[in-house]
């Protein structure tokens, strides 16, 4: 997972499935090696491994390039202060649950990928990201911001400490 790159492909029926596989990592390999992308990977400095895995956070959590890169800024200061990245988009990979069906039980569930238990990046991609959240995993728009929901019609509000985030959590999802 990661590697298999979103876009339109043609197959034949009964085409052999690692022709497939083939086509969907060459692409990816294809559209990282664009100048401007491997450029910018190449600036930013982490492990590729490490970009393809926020980056598959990103396309889970944000749909728009700003958002994803804002969050993105919230994501990688986050893991440099240590703090766990606490993303809801893991647990539709983990439990099948999306952000407004989760529980507090399902918070502490216990998986690799659980971000809320364990620190850091997961352990792998929980999807295959298109270039766009690429690209914003490694141009993070850095701010103040620590903390960002999503309202019921996904408008994200970002906040500084617990307590605005707290009080964005009553205005916007109660």
């Amino acid at each position: 997972e990661g590697y298999l790159f979103p876009d339109t492909y043609f197959f034949l029926p009964g085409q052999d499935p690692l022709l497939i596989i083939e086509t969907l990592e060459s692409n990816f390999k294809r559209k990282i090696s664009d100048p401007k992308v491997a450029a910018a990977i190449a600036a930013y400095g982490k492990p590729l491994s490490d970009i393809v895995v926020m980056a598959s956070l990103l396309e889970k959590e944000a749909s728009d390039t700003e958002s994803r890169r804002r969050i993105a800024g919230i994501l990688w200061r986050r893991i440099s202060i240590n703090m766990p990245l606490q993303v809801d988009a893991v647990f539709p990979y983990i439990i099948g649950k999306n952000s407004l069906q989760l529980t507090r039980t399902d918070l502490k569930t216990e998986s690799p990928y659980n971000t809320y238990i364990h620190k850091g990046l997961p352990p792998g991609p929980i999807t295959n990201p298109g270039i766009d959240s690429i690209v914003a995993a490694v141009t993070p728009i850095k701010s103040n911001y620590i903390f960002y929901l999503s309202d019921l019609d996904g408008n994200f509000h970002y906040s500084v400490t617990y307590a605005q985030q707290l009080a964005n959590q009553n205005k916007y999802l109660r």
